[in-house]
């Protein structure tokens, strides 16, 4: 399979769409995740079936409650260019750590986005989710290892430690 720089370049874009998805729901950024999304634009996760602004804002109040971090790891990306439009598959991890009266929850699932992107005034965004779990766990997990304490962790939008990097180039 031969592709064009064009072509390079629409699957470099669609794939920076999908980290900046990653970003924006682990650090609990509701602008960056309203980013990925053309106004119109539907996320179907089945506890949220709605455009996909609203789905930021419900993603990151639920998060919020949820109190633990989380990360979201993408894996297989496959991408069918059709013009201004393409249909991407993305594989992907994800762990949320909730915490309650019960102590901390590890929840992991492994799904696949099904996204519908398209690019309208030359910007790549989803014009349609559909949100897959493929495979879930829940675990009370023990004690964290004593040498990640002097680590930095995950934190909120704003006060992660690279925001402050970031922001000095």
């Amino acid at each position: 399979m031969t592709l064009s720089l064009q072509e390079i370049s629409d699957h470099i874009e669609i794939r920076q769409v999908l980290a900046t998805y990653s970003r924006g729901v682990d650090r609990w950024d509701r602008e960056l995740l309203k980013s990925i999304y053309h106004p119109d634009g539907r996320d179907d996760h089945t506890v949220y079936n709605g455009l996909g602004w609203g789905f930021a804002d419900f993603i990151v109040d639920t998060c919020t409650q949820m109190k633990g971090p989380s990360q979201h790891h993408l894996t297989n990306i496959y991408i069918e260019l059709h013009g201004d439009a393409a249909n991407v598959e993305t594989y992907y991890i994800a762990y949320h750590a909730t915490v309650d009266e019960r102590g901390e929850t590890l929840l992991n699932t492994g799904g696949r986005y099904l996204d519908r992107f398209e690019r309208r005034d030359g910007v790549w965004k989803i014009a349609h989710r559909i949100c897959t779990i493929d495979w879930s766990r829940a675990a009370l997990p023990g004690e964290p290892w004593e040498g990640a304490k002097p680590f930095p962790h995950a934190l909120p939008k704003g006060q992660d430690a690279m925001y402050e990097l970031f922001a000095r180039t």
